[in-house]
């Protein structure tokens, strides 16, 4: 990956507009299973990052229609926000991140984990101010850390990093902005380090600011960050349909896992991020097997932080394959 560091200084072409969604209320019914005489068409929800290339590449290279799937993607806002789509049923898998899935199912709503895509590794950074005097984690103490949501795999990392430095949670403040607000936030100072995940961070890079380290390292290293996700009325309805799915992400990340070229050509078509931006970036790190040790992890930190109030044990949580 350091070998193209030396392009981080091109043009960062990303967009900070998401798609809202106008949702209905989170209690609707699931989708109905397929009728035995027509192909259903499934609505997949994802959210248009680099990471999710892995749905876009399934689609066009015709991994979701070898699983005798018929799928339609749907820009989402991402992460929890996907969530009420789901469960209201205007869509039938959504991308999220493992700590917003799991923070639901706490709060009951009966969200079931299909797939993996990534794992949390050098494409999420701790960036901060070039005259920072910020040198690492340790010096974070009394700050304040912007993440993109306050109850989210963010803080979850953050909070983990802070443990292995010595320090406690309560020991920084958390703000919640978007990914394209961080730089003009750490440039004012209305915070002192913040989350950059690719491609925010390659832009961050080449504007001038610091990385002090990654977001997933120490006691959380390979952590699952987010992954595929439906309800389980779905899921008991249409099992077939949920392991052809299973099988296609798993495909679709082995094949883009490492390969910066064919990352280079799809993910411009679906996102606003150019390709010179894709030739810079950190590689994101793909799985497609839900880690059911990992994810057991995460819940179980998610109670230490206080993100849920009782243990939540993952396992009757991970769809059947």
């Amino acid at each position: 990956m350091s070998s193209h560091r030396a392009t981080r200084n091109a043009l960062l072409a990303v967009g900070s507009s998401a798609l809202l969604l106008a949702l209905s209320a989170c209690g609707g019914d699931a989708q109905p299973a397929a009728g035995s005489g027509e192909a259903e068409t499934y609505q997949v929800g994802y959210f248009p990052l680099v990471h999710t290339a892995t749905a876009v590449h399934a689609d066009q290279d015709g991994l979701f229609e070898a699983q005798g799937l018929d799928v339609e993607l749907v820009q989402t806002q991402g992460g929890a926000a996907a969530i009420p789509a789901l469960v209201s049923g205007s869509i039938d898998f959504a991308y999220t991140n493992y700590t917003s899935a799991l923070l639901a199912v706490q709060q009951g709503l009966p969200i079931r984990l299909v797939a993996g895509n990534d794992v949390g590794d050098s494409d999420h950074g701790i960036f901060v101010a070039a005259d920072s005097g910020i040198e690492d984690v340790a010096d974070l103490q009394g700050k304040t850390f912007a993440v993109n949501n306050l109850q989210n795999i963010g803080t979850v990392a953050v909070n983990s990093l802070l443990r292995d430095a010595g320090l406690a949670p309560g020991d920084v403040k958390f703000i919640e902005m978007p990914y394209p607000d961080m730089q003009v936030a750490l440039e004012k100072g209305v915070a002192d380090a913040a989350w950059q995940v690719e491609p925010f961070q390659a832009g961050a890079e080449a504007a001038g600011f610091r990385k002090i380290g990654d977001m997933f390292d120490g006691s959380i290293a390979d952590m699952p960050v987010a992954g595929w996700v439906t309800t389980e009325q779905f899921a008991q309805q249409n099992p077939e349909a949920v392991a052809a799915f299973q099988e296609a992400i798993t495909a679709s990340t082995e094949d883009l896992q490492g390969d910066r070229e064919a990352l280079v050509e799809l993910v411009p078509t679906y996102t606003k991020v150019s390709a010179e931006v894709v030739e810079a970036i950190e590689m994101p790190r793909f799985a497609g097997e839900l880690d059911q040790e990992q994810l057991q992890k995460a819940a179980d930190l998610m109670q230490e932080y206080g993100i849920i109030d009782a243990p939540l044990d993952v396992a009757p949580l991970l769809a059947a394959k």
